[in-house]
């Protein structure tokens, strides 16, 4: 039944790693192969076999990784068709990113100077936990904190419908999450203090946008009273409102300097340059994970010299340049026909529903982000979000569909 439902993702992922595996291997004709290994040939005087891959070896390592966030994202989704196991799931992500947010605010208000045993050599100013880069951080602490608010609004949701006066709800929600429920509070809090320390404009903000879609797909999904909404929301806009005027002065600095900012120049001239590489290879790509290798010969002398482009900071040009224009699309509606399942749910299900809005606001979170930066592309970011879409799309089907 799991094949059945899910078999259009699973054609079109499929068809990808195919896809990587034959631009990896030299069996295409040799005017199909990449112009590199003609030159290749000519400077060793020798034939050599090519591929469409400026770098097989790279490429192979990339559908390896691909390969392993599709085997958690299967196994996420097999072992959490169990509501109980589902409820384990999501506290587990809630308190190891709660475990990651204070290791990370630890080091932060202590010089932040390190990065677990190493010096810290890149973005002094900003919380990264055991991140270096404050971005990639940013999405983890987003992904974790969308987990942490809904096992937060678990631990006294029921409270909302009991026949009770309001003044001694209030009393009895504020009494649980200051004490039975002060773990869930705190990782909570953490981990939105942490994001706001990240100072990550982007991952802030798409982070952000998902807590909010999450809060309002969930209200949706338990028929919450619009007085009981709206004050949720006011509760919410208040809490980030008071953290990011208490600990956000790098978030509120850099978006203050955000048009003198010289790294959005930069990007301008990358996204100009990647999509120059595209209009070369649109149909066959370069080769999964080969950007590092092809931008150089793309790179304009105006692009500052000060960084190393190694990565397009976006995801979507840099997958098409490497993939080529099909094959990027096919991955990118693969992961969408995911979110939809989850979307489906909050209409299909009666029950447990929340799951199923943790994968929307999830998937809104890192596409959103990888508009602008590379964070799907680290493998922590990577494993965290197939881990809860599994969750999510497992959650999403009628229990009787579950079981089969």
């Amino acid at each position: 039944m799991t094949v059945s439902r899910l078999r259009w993702p699973l054609i079109l992922f499929g068809a990808v790693a195919l896809w990587i595996l034959v631009q990896a291997m030299p069996i295409m004709p040799q005017d199909w192969a990449d112009p590199i290994w003609g030159l290749a040939a000519e400077a060793l005087g020798k034939p050599l076999a090519g591929s469409l891959s400026v770098n097989p070896e790279a490429t192979l390592t990339g559908l390896m990784r691909l390969l392993s966030y599709a085997a958690i994202f299967w196994l996420s989704l097999q072992l959490n068709r169990d509501p109980h196991h589902a409820r384990r799931a999501l506290a587990a992500i809630a308190l190891i990113g709660g475990a990651y947010a204070f290791y990370g605010l630890l080091i932060y208000f202590t010089g932040n100077e390190w990065i677990l045993f190493y010096r810290k050599w890149a973005y002094q100013d900003a919380l990264s936990s055991t991140f270096v880069n404050r971005n990639s951080y940013a999405t983890f602490a987003g992904l974790c904190l969308l987990c942490a608010t809904v096992w937060f609004i678990d631990s006294f949701r029921h409270f909302l419908s009991i026949n009770r006066p309001l003044r001694q709800r209030i009393v009895m929600i504020v009494e649980t999450i200051f004490s039975r429920a002060l773990l869930r509070t705190l990782a909570a809090l953490m981990l939105l203090v942490a994001l706001v320390l990240t100072g990550s404009r982007a991952g802030i903000a798409s982070s952000l946008a998902a807590f909010f879609l999450l809060l309002l797909t969930y209200a949706r999904g338990r028929n919450v009273r619009a007085p009981h909404a709206a004050a949720a929301a006011i509760l919410a806009i208040s809490i980030v409102g008071i953290i990011v005027f208490l600990s956000g002065s790098l978030l509120s600095s850099r978006l203050a300097g955000l048009d003198n900012d010289l790294s959005a120049i930069d990007r301008g001239i990358v996204y100009s340059s990647t999509l120059d590489a595209i209009e070369t290879v649109p149909w066959t790509g370069t080769g999964y994970s080969t950007y590092r290798n092809v931008f150089a010969a793309y790179r304009p002398s105006s692009l500052s010299s000060r960084f190393y482009w190694d990565k397009a900071h976006q995801v979507y040009l840099e997958n098409a340049l490497e993939l080529g224009i099909p094959a990027a699309l096919a991955l990118n509606i693969s992961i969408l026909l995911l979110a939809w399942e989850a979307l489906r749910g909050l209409w299909r299900r009666r029950r447990q529903r929340t799951y199923s809005a943790i994968g929307v606001a999830a998937t809104i979170l890192v596409g959103l982000h990888s508009l602008l930066d590379f964070s799907l592309q680290i493998p922590a970011v990577a494993v965290l979000y197939a881990f809860i879409m599994g969750l999510a799309v497992s959650q999403s089907w009628p229990s009787s569909n579950r079981t089969r």
